[in-house]
């Protein structure tokens, strides 16, 4: 076996850009690791700005492949041994599971309670939204060989969506009892280096934000499932009493193309502008923070914020945008409720607050400003909750499943048992007189049926 053991090639559709949202980072990072012992393509229909891999990767085993089409994925999929999915690509891509190669999907975003946030105020898109995304979801779980989600919470979610399609079968407790090898745990991760400053952030660049400043830093994007108004409600009810104090959202709209600006994002800049706090306490940066750059801006920081409403997408959550808050140290504000929020008050990193409560946010970011020793305790604890979340340890699992794969036992569509499976089981249980004596109530079930 040569040292490059496995051809991989994972899928996105979002794009592989300087400026990248959590899929693309995940699929890239993933990938990266995976080269240390194969070779690894990841591919990307979005055409991209990074002229070459090693901007991304060194090791010469890492391939990209952007802008490409149909016939171009088709090909690399032919020519690889296991195909690394998003739940999302089979709609687009459907005959990537029609192969007979190692099929690997990637389940760490729990889009369905997602979308029921999105389109909450619009019933007919919603529905069909819903309805549609539901049939695709379920064709990766039933294609996939191997699944991975990004917590043990999550774990507990897919499992049960599992069981309900069927795919928690006797053939494949037979095959593995823990259901490990059908799903399985991949966080996501963090650089194995410490972070560096390569240039400015936001603290003498950005207008209205000086360097003596304290700012709080929302990382990432503003979804319809985050609750940003209650931030700034909490911000703009300091900033009279404590002028110093800045609000900086790093990303207002997608770097996809394809991803709408979302009404909670308008919304926010709206909220900001009535309370006359727009570019003065709160401040809204037009595009996406380069990912190679976001060091600087996270540095910058005094505390990082992550606020959501009281939803099923918070339960079953993993707040991506929170790791690089471990990763740089940063004190850390957020919202009850989700797996990273528990472990955060747990470990002393921040404070979780309660749902859409102002004046316990005001009352928390006023504690971080003036006990300086209270956000250094919660930065030491904050950055120490990193070295658990390392790429090189959370790819674990997969690294398993990529050095020996295989193939998951059939799916079985569920259907009621026949007269002679019946009898047959109930037979192995009491031999002749029990089947004798269950005859009528089998007979009485499968009419029934």
């Amino acid at each position: 076996m040569t040292r490059f053991s496995q051809r991989i090639l994972l899928v996105t559709l979002e794009p592989i850009a300087r400026q990248m949202a959590g899929p693309a980072i995940r699929c890239v990072e993933i990938g990266k690791e995976l080269a240390r012992d194969h070779e690894v393509t990841v591919f990307s229909p979005c055409p991209s700005d990074i002229e070459r891999p090693a901007e991304i990767c060194p090791l010469p085993n890492f391939n990209m492949f952007c802008g490409g089409n149909k016939a171009n994925l088709y090909k690399l999929a032919q020519n690889s041994d296991i195909i690394f999915v998003q739940a999302n690509v089979l709609k687009p891509y459907p005959a990537l599971s029609d192969m007979g190669k190692y099929l690997v999907v990637d389940l760490y975003d729990p889009y369905l309670l997602s979308l029921l946030a999105q389109y909450a105020n619009d019933r007919h898109t919603s529905a069909s939204s819903y309805s549609l995304m539901h049939q695709v979801l379920q064709r990766h779980m039933l294609a996939a060989d191997f699944s991975i989600c990004a917590s043990e919470k999550q774990l507990d979610y897919w499992l049960g969506r599992f069981c309900a399609i069927g795919r928690l079968s006797p053939e494949l407790y037979q095959f593995d009892p823990t259901f490990r090898k059908l799903i399985d745990v991949l966080p996501f991760g963090l650089p194995g280096e410490p972070p560096v400053r390569t240039g400015k952030g936001m603290k003498g660049t950005v207008p209205g934000i000086n360097e003596s400043d304290f700012v709080l830093l929302w990382g990432g994007g503003i979804w319809d499932w985050f609750d940003p108004l209650t931030i700034i409600r909490a911000v703009a009810q300091l900033s009279a009493q404590y002028p110093q104090l800045k609000l900086y959202f790093s990303g207002w709209k997608s770097p996809n193309p394809q991803v709408p600006l979302m009404d909670m994002a308008v919304k926010a800049k709206a909220e900001a502008e009535q309370l006359n706090a727009l570019n003065r306490s709160i401040f809204f940066s037009e595009s996406w923070t380069p990912y190679a750059e976001r060091v600087n801006y996270l540095l910058d920081a005094n505390a990082a914020v992550s606020a959501h409403f009281d939803l099923p997408e918070t339960r079953f959550s993993f707040r991506t945008r929170v790791l690089d808050y471990f990763w740089t140290g940063r004190p850390i504000l957020t919202t009850t409720g989700d797996h990273l929020a528990d472990l955060i008050q747990q470990k002393r990193a921040g404070v979780a607050l309660p749902y859409e409560n102002v004046n316990a946010w005001s009352a928390a970011i006023e504690e971080m400003i003036t006990r300086p020793e209270l956000q250094k305790q919660y930065s030491q604890a904050s950055a120490a909750l990193a070295d658990d979340f390392r790429w090189t340890k959370t790819v674990e699992a997969l690294r398993r499943f990529c050095a020996e794969p295989y193939h998951l036992p059939a799916w079985r569509r569920i259907r009621m048992p026949g007269l002679v499976e019946r009898a047959r089981a109930v037979y192995s249980r009491g031999g002749k007189d029990l089947v004798m004596r269950r005859s009528r109530e089998i007979i009485r079930d499968i009419i029934r049926g």
